[in-house]
């Protein structure tokens, strides 16, 4: 049927994937981080002496490590190493000078960041579980035939979905490294 269309049935687009390719994908995305997080610390090195960085994750394990993280890699296609995720903060005050005075990293995951990514996230994917089920209500009652009209808004709204969902990590993320700051700056 590909072929047919003049698609190509090899093509990454027509291919199910299977649990070895999401971890690939898993383990390719880590692996470019790894290389981000190395040009960095070469440059922060290079020009200003002192380069200790860690990676922040503004969705961190316990989003991942969990349905929702599932949610996100296989259907959403957003890997938890990609740069939408990470921001670069300091180990050290000297790094933290060189960065433009980015709050340190708080060298753990902070539980009520945690829960309230984990609450978005989660009216995401519960508006997303709704609209499925709605869809698949109206299957039954009326056909597939019939219901495709309505198939294909569900289709496009999950594929508009994942710009939803970096949309809102791009606006919180600031808010979150300003807050860690702020902590920061009253413990001082």
């Amino acid at each position: 049927m590909l072929r047919f269309l003049g698609l190509s049935p090899n093509d990454e687009a027509h291919i199910i994937p299977n649990n070895a390719e999401f971890e690939r994908r898993i383990k390719q995305s880590l692996a470019q981080q790894d290389a981000r997080r190395t040009e960095i610390e070469a440059e922060l090195k290079r020009t200003h002496g002192h380069n200790a960085i860690r990676p922040f994750f503004i969705l961190a394990e316990p989003v991942f490590n969990s349905q929702l993280g599932q949610w996100l890699i296989r259907l959403m296609k957003l890997l938890p190493y990609d740069d939408w995720n990470i921001v670069y903060l300091p180990l050290d005050r000297e790094t933290q000078a060189a960065m433009g005075g980015l709050p340190l990293h708080p060298r753990q995951s902070i539980g009520p960041i945690d829960d309230l990514m984990r609450e978005q996230i989660g009216a995401y994917f519960s508006q997303c579980e709704d609209a499925r089920r709605k869809v698949d209500a109206h299957i039954k009652e009326v056909g597939i035939q019939a219901a495709m009209e309505l198939i294909e808004r569900f289709v496009a709204y999950v594929d508009n979905m994942p710009p939803r969902i970096l949309e809102h990590v791009a606006r919180v993320r600031p808010m979150i490294i300003a807050l860690i700051a702020d902590v920061q700056s009253k413990g001082a």
